[in-house]
């Protein structure tokens, strides 16, 4: 049950996000900000559903078999592609978001609170929750790319295994994923 709960969380903040972004305008009439891509051309993002060969997650810490796929079309474009996979002890499940919108869309995104700019590698890092999982149990740290974000989601998957912050968990696994997604 606790599976399903956390993909609903997932998708929704997903659909929240990609709701929320868009290009904003300045009271001159003229766009602010970084946005994600608004024209009719096509969008397709880095698919780590496909492209994250098992070596590389069992590398960082990931268990290849147990991957779940939240959002990934079946072909052509798409502004998100998600999968997540579990620890070996299967204590946290990891997500990887891979989408066209960017960390300044994460940034103006009223349901990601407790927000922290930091840096992973060279890269623009934001670190945040979702507003309805502020309890410890989720957290993600966004990172900046050229199709616009990764994010990776970490979470608790049994309340017995809550031994360390899960943002610090989060910020590492996006640390040693770094080196594995394009820039």
């Amino acid at each position: 049950m606790r599976t399903a709960d956390f993909v609903r969380a997932m998708l929704a903040t997903a659909v929240a996000t990609a709701l929320l972004a868009g290009c904003t305008t300045g009271t001159d009439g003229s766009a602010t900000g970084t946005t994600a891509p608004t024209t009719t051309g096509s969008i397709e993002v880095f698919n780590p559903c496909t492209e994250l060969p098992d070596n590389v997650l069992t590398k960082v810490g990931l268990n290849p078999a147990t991957k779940t796929v939240v959002t990934d079309a079946p072909e052509g474009e798409s502004s998100w592609r998600v999968c997540g996979w579990r620890t070996p002890d299967n204590l946290i499940r990891v997500d990887i978001l891979s989408t066209s919108h960017t960390l300044d869309d994460a940034r103006r995104n009223e349901n990601l609170v407790q927000k922290v700019e930091t840096t992973v590698g060279s890269r623009q890092a934001l670190r945040s929750y979702d507003k309805s999982e502020t309890d410890g149990r989720s957290c993600y740290t966004s990172l900046g790319a050229e199709q616009g974000m990764f994010e990776i989601g970490a979470s608790w998957f049994e309340e017995d295994g809550w031994t360390r912050d899960i943002c610090e968990v989060s910020s590492e696994f996006a640390a040693a994923l770094d080196p594995h997604l394009p820039k």
